[in-house]
């Protein structure tokens, strides 16, 4: 049953992709990708200091130390969606963000443990990893706000 779940997490939110245009796609992908990178390494640092370990989340055996299902999967595209829907609103932003990221840690997550999903052991306390997410929340939005400006579309001049 925990594979099954691990591999919805993984496909399920990549399968809602297809209900967004490629436009979009286009524009929050890179956004997405990276908060990819950020997750990853925040995973890497998390392994090598001791801070969670999310072993238990590994869907291929080499994911131990950035989980795949959640890294790839769900995080990626949650990214996309929130910023399809409320990218350029940065104050509902930045309120949605802190809703889910403590929804999701204080309510989601431990649930999640109980079923085995992920980690039970944190050296760091709850409020610090949501402060942790929103802290990526803003680095993202702000790699957002500079990606659209760098790839502004020139207004074409009318004589």
């Amino acid at each position: 049953m925990k594979q099954i779940i691990l591999w919805s997490l993984l496909i399920l939110p990549w399968a809602s992709l297809f209900f967004l245009k490629m436009d979009t796609l286009r524009r929050y992908m890179p956004v997405a990708l990276f908060m990819t990178i950020i997750h990853t390494l925040s995973y890497q640092a998390a392994y090598h200091y001791g801070w969670w370990n999310e072993a238990d989340s590994s869907l291929f055996g080499w994911d131990r130390v950035a989980p795949i299902p959640w890294v790839y999967g769900v995080y990626l595209v949650i990214v996309i969606w929130i910023f399809h829907f409320i990218f350029g609103k940065f104050w509902m932003y930045l309120t949605i963000n802190i809703l889910l990221d403590g929804l999701y840690m204080y309510i989601v997550y431990p649930v999640w443990q109980r079923a085995g999903l992920v980690s039970s052991e944190s050296t760091l306390p709850t409020i610090v990893i949501v402060a942790m997410m929103i802290g990526f929340a803003l680095i993202i939005y702000l790699y957002q706000m500079w990606q659209d400006e760098v790839f502004k579309q020139p207004q074409s001049e009318t004589h």
